[in-house]
C-alpha cells in the first residue's frame, strides 16, 4: 500500500553542485528513480546543501537509494571523484491527512525563502513551484520540448527506462510537469488563490491549528518537522526569513563552486576540485577568506577542505 512521504538527503559537509547542470540532472536521477520503483512525485525543492520532495510509495528507500546512486555516479565521472557522495541516510516523514499535506507541500516549496536564498517562494527554477497552476497563472507553456525518445535515451545514461510520457526541454532535462503529479498536488491547495496564500503567509498559530481538521492523533506539520537537521536557533533564522527582508545577498555555494572551477582551477592545471593537493585548497581557501569575504563554512564545503581554516 502507498502512502504519502516528506524526503530531505542532504549534504552539509561536501557541496553535492557544483554548476546549475548539476542540480538539473540530480532531477533527471529523481525521475528516472521514480519510473523504477513506483514512486510518485507531487512536488520537491532543490537546495545547494540538501533535497526536499512529497512523494508517494510504498517505501521511500528504493526511490532515495536509486537516486542518490545514479547521481553520485554522474558528479563522481563528472569531477574525478570516488565514493559515496552525502550525508548518510536521509529523513523521512509519513504524511497523513488533507490539512497535513497542504502544509507539508507549501513548507517544501518555500523551501528557498526559509534559507534566505530568495525574497519568495518563487525565488528559484529548481522547485515545482512553477508548474503548479501554471495556466491560471498565463505561464507561457514551454516550447521546443523533446519527445522523441531516441533522443531523449541520448542524454541518460545508456540502459535507463522511462515511460512515453516522459519529455524533456532542449537541454536534456525532463519537464516536472511531465514527470510529477502536479494535478494531485494541486488538489492539497485546492485553488490558485489558495496556493499563493500558502506561499507567502507566516507560520502562526493558525496554520498549526488547521491541522485538526484532519481528525488525526499524532504531531502538527511545522518548520521543525521539515528541517529536522537543523537546531532551534537554525530554526527561529529559518522562520524570520519568511518576510523576504533577510535574503542572503553575499555569493552562493554555485558562485563560490564556479569561482573556483572556473578561475583558481587554471591557475593550478587541474581539472577538478578533487584532484587539488592539500596545499594548494589552502592556498584558495586563505584566498576566498581574505580577498573574497566568503564565510569558512562555506569555503569548507565548496573546496571539500573541511575544518582546515
Amino acid at each position: 500500500m502507498k502512502n504519502f512521504y516528506h524526503i530531505c538527503f542532504t549534504s552539509h559537509r561536501e557541496a553535492p553542485f557544483r554548476s546549475e547542470r548539476d542540480m538539473e540532472i540530480l532531477f533527471n536521477c529523481m525521475a528516472l528513480a521514480a519510473f523504477s520503483t513506483g514512486t510518485e512525485i507531487l512536488v520537491d525543492a532543490t537546495m545547494s546543501t540538501h533535497q526536499h520532495a512529497g512523494i508517494l510509495c510504498e517505501h521511500p528507500a528504493p526511490w532515495v537509494r536509486a537516486t542518490r546512486g545514479s547521481y553520485t555516479c554522474y558528479f563522481n565521472r563528472r569531477y574525478s571523484r570516488s565514493g559515496p557522495l552525502g550525508d548518510p541516510g536521509f529523513f523521512q516523514l509519513a504524511l497523513e491527512g488533507f490539512r497535513h499535506m497542504e502544509i507539508a507541500f507549501s513548507y517544501i516549496l518555500r523551501n528557498i525563502l526559509h534559507h534566505g536564498q530568495a525574497t519568495t517562494a518563487f525565488g528559484t527554477v529548481h522547485s515545482t513551484i512553477h508548474d503548479l497552476f501554471a495556466k491560471d497563472f498565463c505561464r507561457p507553456a514551454p516550447s521546443d520540448l523533446v519527445t522523441d525518445r531516441s533522443v531523449i535515451r541520448s542524454f541518460l545514461p545508456r540502459k535507463a527506462e522511462f515511460p512515453d510520457n516522459y519529455v524533456m526541454n532542449a537541454s536534456g532535462i525532463f519537464t516536472r510537469a511531465s514527470v510529477e503529479q502536479i494535478r494531485q498536488a494541486e488538489a492539497f491547495f485546492v485553488t490558485p488563490r489558495n496556493f499563493l496564500y500558502d506561499m507567502n503567509r507566516l507560520s502562526r498559530e493558525e496554520w498549526l491549528r488547521i491541522q485538526d481538521e484532519d481528525g488525526i492523533t499524532g504531531s502538527r506539520i511545522d518548520l521543525g518537522a521539515i528541517e529536522p537537521f537543523c537546531d532551534t536557533e537554525e530554526r527561529q533564522r529559518l522562520l524570520a526569513n519568511e518576510g523576504g527582508r533577510n535574503a542572503w545577498r553575499g555569493l552562493t555555494d554555485l558562485d563560490v563552486c564556479g569561482l573556483i572551477d572556473g578561475e583558481y582551477l587554471r591557475r593550478f592545471r587541474k581539472s577538478s576540485v578533487y584532484q587539488l593537493s592539500e596545499s594548494q585548497k589552502e592556498s584558495i581557501a586563505r584566498e576566498l577568506l581574505h580577498g573574497h569575504k566568503i564565510p569558512r563554512r562555506q569555503i569548507n564545503r565548496c573546496l571539500f577542505f573541511w575544518d582546515k581554516l
